[in-house]
């Protein structure tokens, strides 16, 4: 009942000023402007000022982010200057010289400040955490809240931070496994870099013929995509999987993360076949839907969340991994559950 109720705050949070500004835009297309011109003032200010101050009102009951009503400032103020005739612009532009400089200097502060907030969170966390992920997740979340934007946030500052700052390799611990030099991961990783290259070169110099812009806009995708490739190996190599007394925290590099408490294992298993099943959710840790390079199984009590990127979850009773060196951390992991069922 509580999240239809939240629903609904947040459905009139963005309705209301939505429909302000339809109801705006239906006037100003209408003969009723052409008819009564004295409207245009009320349209400007309808469009600018009462669409964005109306959510800003709404959004006091919800956990919406006030920052939200830029949007609507920016795109009312676009509208009307599309819409109202060039006579009737007078208001229009006293609030673009006037207002606009002001939501400016406010939202570089309101930005500057969760910048310096983040920082200070940040210094906390990494007090009790050292995985940079798990950092800047926890952080993200006392900023913005357990969001889909928290962990958008959360995602894009961790694959600047490994592709970019993270050079130094930790030397691996007893209880830490890595899951990368059995397997062609990195090598496949550089090879689709080496792709995204050559083809971003390419495709430029196809591009720019027909459009510059298209050009341009595909280039930094592309640049984007080699960051993210370089980002997701290097965290290959810095963010081993973790088992500790109680918990099996399972990473694969900005893919994916799954920390398991150890009583929620039933049972693991060194596997290689195929696992299909009607009645259980068989999962891994990959983009693939399925798993083929696997050679290990854990059977769960009761479903576990894998996060994955840009904070996409999924559900799983079986999950299907591959590690590096498998018979002993099956061992490992079938002796610590030994020793939590013998109390």
């Amino acid at each position: 009942m509580g999240d239809i109720k939240l629903n609904r705050i947040q459905l009139l949070t963005y309705g209301l000023p939505i429909l302000v500004v339809l109801i705006s835009v239906g006037i100003a297309i209408s003969p009723l402007l052409s008819k009564y011109p004295q409207l245009t003032t009320a349209l400007t200010y309808d469009f600018t000022l009462t669409a964005p101050l109306l959510f800003l009102f709404l959004s006091q009951k919800s956990k919406v982010s006030k920052l939200k009503a830029v949007p609507f400032f920016v795109g009312g103020t676009l509208i009307a200057t599309y819409l109202l005739p060039e006579n009737g612009r007078e208001h229009l532009d006293y609030i673009i010289s006037y207002v606009l400089p002001v939501i400016e200097l406010t939202v570089f502060t309101i930005v500057l400040r969760k910048i310096y907030d983040g920082i200070t969170i940040y210094k906390s966390n990494s007090a009790l955490a050292k995985d940079f992920y798990t950092i800047s997740k926890k952080s993200a979340q006392e900023l913005f809240g357990k969001s889909k934007y928290a962990s958008f946030f959360a995602s894009e500052i961790t694959m600047l931070y490994y592709a970019f700052f993270a050079w130094k390799k930790a030397k691996l611990r007893p209880n830490e496994f890595t899951n990368y030099k059995e397997n062609a991961t990195i090598a496949l990783a550089c090879a689709l870099l080496m792709v995204v290259c050559i083809e971003t070169v390419a495709f430029h110099v196809l591009l720019q013929k027909w459009s510059s812009l298209a050009a341009w806009l595909f280039t930094a995708t592309s640049i984007y995509t080699g960051f993210m490739i370089i980002g997701h190996v290097k965290a290959l190599l810095y963010r081993p999987s973790v088992l500790t007394p109680n918990k099996l925290i399972l990473k694969n590099g900005l893919i994916a993360d799954i920390n398991i408490d150890l009583k929620a294992i039933e049972k693991i298993e060194l596997c290689s076949k195929e696992m299909q099943s009607d009645e259980l959710k068989v999962a891994n840790l990959g983009l693939a839907k399925e798993s083929t390079g696997h050679n290990i199984a854990i059977h769960f009590t009761k479903p576990q969340t894998i996060e994955k990127l840009y904070g996409l979850t999924e559900e799983c009773d079986l999950l299907l991994l591959h590690m590096d060196d498998q018979n002993a951390f099956v061992d490992c992991i079938n002796e610590r559950l030994t020793g939590l069922n013998s109390f």
